[in-house]
Formats: C-alpha cells, sequence, structure tokens
C-alpha cells in the first residue's frame, strides 16, 4: 500500500526493506494517513495495485488518483543502501524457511557454505536467475523517480523531520520503531537462556565476500551513484 493523506496533503510509497512500514504506521497514527489502496486489486485475474508496496504507476492503473491529483500532493519515499538493504532481505528469506540450510534452494549442490552465512551463495543464486535479479535492482526506482523527497534509510528521523516542514506540522514527531529484522543480531536467533542478554548487531559488510561487492555494484548501480552509496558505508 501507499499511504495518502487529503487533510496534509501527501503521498508516501513504501519501498520495501527502508523502514517503510515504520514510517507508514506513524502517518496512520498521528497524520490521517489512509492505506490506498485497502487491498489487492485485481482486473481479469491480473494484480493491479499491490495491497503492500504500492507504486505510483499502480495508484494510477488502478484508478485511485489521476495524474494531475498526484501531481498536487507532497510525494516521499525512503532509500537504503542496497548492499546492507540486501542483507535485510536475505534474512527474512531464510526466517521463511525456517533458518534451516536444507531447505535453502541457493545451496542445492554447493558442496561448501559456511555455517552461518550462506549470503555469497544467495547472491550468486540470485545473479543466475538475472530476471529476478534484476527486478530487485530496479524496483526501487517505481518508489525514487516520482518523489519530492527521499528519505535515507540512514538518517530517517532527519529526513522524516524535513517532511514535516514540507506540510507544514512543527509539532515534534518521531517514528514508530516497527519491524526491525531481528536476525541482524550477531549469531542468530538466541536461546531462550539467552534471551535477555543483549547481542552485538552483526554490520552488513561481514555478510559478503569480494565476488558478491561486484554483482550488487553492478546491478544496483543507478542507485548506488545516484545516492552517493558505497560498500562500508
Amino acid at each position: 500500500m501507499a499511504v495518502y493523506s487529503a487533510e496534509h496533503q501527501y503521498i508516501f510509497f513504501a519501498n520495501p526493506q527502508t523502514a517503510s512500514k515504520a514510517i507508514a504506521l506513524t502517518l496512520r497514527r498521528s497524520l490521517s494517513g489512509v492505506p490506498l489502496p485497502d487491498r489487492e486489486i485485481t482486473r481479469n485475474g491480473k494484480t493491479v495495485a499491490r495491497a503492500h508496496h504500492t507504486t505510483y504507476s499502480q495508484i494510477l492503473a488502478a484508478g485511485l488518483l489521476t495524474e494531475d491529483q498526484l501531481g498536487k500532493l507532497f510525494k516521499f519515499t525512503c532509500v537504503r543502501n542496497p548492499f546492507d538493504q540486501l542483507v535485510s532481505k536475505y534474512i527474512k528469506h531464510c526466517d521463511r524457511l525456517a533458518n534451516d540450510p536444507s531447505k535453502y534452494p541457493w545451496l542445492e549442490g554447493v558442496e561448501a557454505a559456511a555455517p552461518d552465512n550462506s549470503f555469497p551463495q544467495w547472491v550468486a543464486h540470485l545473479s543466475r536467475l538475472y530476471g529476478e535479479m534484476d527486478k530487485l535492482a530496479k524496483g526501487p526506482l517505481e518508489f525514487l523517480n516520482h518523489a519530492d523527497l527521499v528519505i535515507r534509510f540512514e538518517a530517517l528521523q532527519e529526513g522524516f523531520d524535513e517532511f514535516l516542514r514540507h506540510i507544514g506540522v512543527t509539532e515534534p514527531l518521531s517514528v514508530t520503531e516497527y519491524n526491525i529484522t531481528k536476525g541482524r543480531a550477531e549469531g542468530g536467533a538466541a536461546a531462550p537462556d539467552a534471551a535477555k542478554v543483549k547481542k552485538k548487531k552483526k554490520n552488513y559488510t561481514e555478510y559478503y565476500d569480494t565476488a558478491c561487492v561486484e554483482v550488487v555494484e553492478k546491478l544496483y548501480e543507478p542507485i548506488i551513484n545516484r545516492f552517493n552509496y558505497r560498500f562500508g558505508d
């Protein structure tokens, strides 16, 4: 979904893995935001507008707003360093497969992989499935190309404060913490008796090898160059 407010005249496009759910929740709780659409829209069995992460073109195609109406709204979204963003995506893939390497399709036929990090194999697997990886690389541009403001994940509150100034809200408002990737803690899921031990967050660079860096640099070149992202930032 996107989040729309007729009162404050904005629309937020939720770019995946960029704290978009946290911002969407904040908008809905405090700034008259409503989901747009409120459910998936299909026509002739084909999805016209997704229920989650709806894009500018989908809003138009579904007839939810006209181009003229969109032009009058303050449009904003978020962006994140692709090197960091892909690690969160990988961890969520692992979570969906119960963190069981025997179920990881990217390890099929692979003789050697680190027991606690199959990220290089995951990236290599995706690079072979070029169609899927191409979608990953170009997908964020659907959210970024129509935005009046792009908030950096790395400076989330500062960016959100700038959005508030644009719509004329003077009262301070903090972004709600939501949907933090638990697997970014070092060592994965904690055992029950270790649940109270605060674990050090594992830096995204620790998941990479040289080949991984080169693949991501190539596939995400437009975003990396536009926002001056670098590996290790």
